[in-house]
């Protein structure tokens, strides 16, 4: 997955690279940098926003339904005030970096490329993560490893 992803971003691809297995998941591209990604395995951009309380679940659905067939839910989550700029990149840097860690541990999951597939956000200026291949090397990097037994503290007072 590693070299494919790095191919796909030194080539400037736009699409969506579908990942399989459990729990699998999307990492969608726009001129070879990562511009969302998703998995079941993690809350999307609508879930965190409705469940953090920064927007009601009637403002996302409307934003979401407004946006999602045109591809600018981001467009118009800004446009209509609901969000900022940077609240947007950093929501949305978060939600990539939580399923990207994800879908990157899946190495020998099947994978398939679909050209110019795009995700209903759009693409959202301020989201740049640098080249996938680098994301990749960076993820496989943080993947916790085994832990040495650590000393025990016990309280022996009152």
């Amino acid at each position: 997955m590693r070299r494919l992803l790095t191919e796909l971003g030194e080539s400037g691809r736009t699409g969506a690279l579908h990942i399989g297995g459990v729990p699998g998941g999307v990492l969608y591209l726009i001129a070879g940098r990562i511009s969302y990604a998703e998995s079941p395995a993690c809350p999307g951009l609508g879930e965190r926003l409705v469940s953090s309380g920064r927007l009601a679940p009637q403002t996302w659905r409307a934003v979401y339904a407004e946006g999602r067939g045109g591809h600018r839910v981001g467009r118009v989550l800004l446009r209509d005030g609901w969000l900022g700029q940077n609240e947007l990149s950093l929501r949305v840097v978060a939600v990539i970096a939580d399923a990207a860690h994800v879908l990157l541990q899946q190495a020998d999951a099947p994978a398939r490329f679909v050209p110019g597939e795009r995700h209903w956000l759009g693409e959202v200026p301020g989201v740049d993560l640098g080249s996938p291949g680098h994301l990749t090397a960076a993820r496989l990097r943080a993947v916790p490893g085994p832990r040495r037994p650590r000393k025990r503290v016990t309280a022996t007072g009152p």
